[in-house]
């Protein structure tokens, strides 16, 4: 098991403006190479006992030594799709393994780590980009299992030309699914459109999040803006939220399907996550494409600023990922180069890689940010164009985050620079 080890190349406090540095006491990070492979887009959660779970498109592995090994524990049936997803519910440790099958999704549970598996045909009335959260439930009884588990995805159309974003819930624990109510988003449009299609706005939907007092949180990148859809009724209504001006390439002004530097490829991967006090953190690739945070205390109803989180020389970056704790810490991850040809994008990509970077965020509460970043140590993990859209043929859609039960911060990625597509684990400890 190859691992490598860096200072953390950057430590910055966003709103006190302290110089960069690396000290001898700074927080270290590695890069753990895993000998997973055939990655694609990998999840990565934590359970209470402090597994990690990760996916390998239709694989699933466990690690009980922090990375350190993986185990396949794939529940049977389960083949590689376009659309895999995995998530663990931080209350009770169940892992979820959803798979797109068409307008449907297989999904297995798990509540022994992996050992035995119970599978159910998910949600069918949605479609592409699917995301799974669970959640107290707030005026609905559950059975069987503690918790709402909400799913959520692109609707009334399929990928990036859907013309809605929904959510279905299940009150058994994932056997049986019905519909929230109305959509989080559904396409206002205008006579022009987006990307030609009369009536639709772009965007797909992100990550999912619920908060401890049992409001849903759906982003998305929508109309070429940042924008979170906020439920407090289980999904049964919704407002919405305009989160930043600073845009969101959310337009395929290359077409369906092209990724080309300067296409103009949708950057949908918005993300959110919040604490049960109504202390939301939305995090996005800008129009500049680089990676911007904004903090709303009161729900999402409204948001500050926002901050941009990068390191100083990063000139653009995709895949925006985060998470919270317990503490309301926030953990970052995304791809960034810091030899892309920059604005306005039409430059050769010949040279240009991009590489891991994390990031570990305190302060969200008191509204006095404070940003360590760091990028990963070694080589590169991508070669060319990754920025907007799909980063290229071998990270696909997205890579994750999760915070250790230690704190560390860990990313999911993947080394695309051979055939393997080997899942890179980066931990900023």
């Amino acid at each position: 098991m190859r691992r490598t080890w860096g200072l953390v190349a950057l430590a910055t406090v966003s709103a006190l403006a302290l110089a960069p540095h690396a000290s001898a006491g700074a927080p270290t990070i590695e890069t753990i190479h895993t000998g997973v492979t055939g990655t694609g887009e990998p999840n990565i959660g934590v359970a209470p006992d402090g597994s990690i779970y990760a996916t390998a498109m239709a694989k699933t592995v466990l690690s009980s030594d922090g990375g350190r090994h993986f185990l396949d524990v794939t529940p049977p049936g389960h083949v590689t799709t376009l659309d895999p997803f995995l998530y663990v519910d931080k209350v009770t440790g169940r892992v979820y393994k959803s798979d797109l099958a068409g307008t449907c999704q297989l999904l297995s549970w798990s509540d022994d780590r992996g050992e035995s598996w119970t599978s159910s045909a998910a949600a069918c009335n949605l479609s592409d980009h699917q995301s799974i959260t669970s959640a107290p439930p707030v005026t609905s009884p559950t059975v069987g299992y503690p918790r709402i588990l909400y799913n959520c995805s692109q609707t009334v159309g399929y990928n990036g030309y859907s013309a809605a974003s929904g959510c279905d819930k299940s009150l058994d624990g994932g056997t049986t699914w019905v519909p929230t109510g109305t959509y989080a988003f559904n396409d206002p449009g205008s006579a022009a459109g987006d990307s030609g299609v009369p009536l639709h706005c772009l965007g797909d939907v992100g990550a999912i999040m619920a908060a401890g007092d049992g409001t849903l949180y759906v982003p998305r990148g929508w109309c070429g803006q940042p924008w979170l859809a906020v439920s407090h009724d289980e999904g049964l209504t919704w407002t919405r939220t305009q989160v930043a001006t600073n845009g969101m390439n959310t337009t395929l002004s290359g077409g369906f399907g092209i990724v080309a530097p300067g296409s103009g490829q949708s950057d949908y991967q918005a993300t959110a996550m919040a604490d049960s006090k109504g202390n939301v953190a939305f995090f996005w690739i800008a129009l500049n494409r680089l990676p911007y945070l904004a903090i709303s205390h009161n729900h999402g109803a409204s948001f500050g600023a926002p901050i941009m989180v990068a390191p100083k020389g990063v000139k653009e970056a995709w895949g925006p990922a985060i998470d919270i704790d317990a503490k309301g810490r926030l953990a970052l991850a995304y791809l960034a180069s810091a030899n892309s040809p920059g604005a306005p994008w039409t430059g050769s990509y010949a040279g240009t890689d991009f590489t891991g970077y994390l990031a570990r965020v305190t302060g969200m509460t008191a509204g006095k940010l404070s940003v360590t970043s760091a990028r990963l140590p070694g080589d590169a993990l991508v070669a060319g164009a990754c920025s907007p859209g799909r980063c290229n043929s071998g990270t696909l859609d997205f890579i994750d985050v999760a915070f250790a039960k230690d704190g560390a911060v860990l990313g999911a990625f993947v080394d695309t620079r051979s055939s393997r597509h080997e899942l890179i684990l980066g931990r900023l400890s």
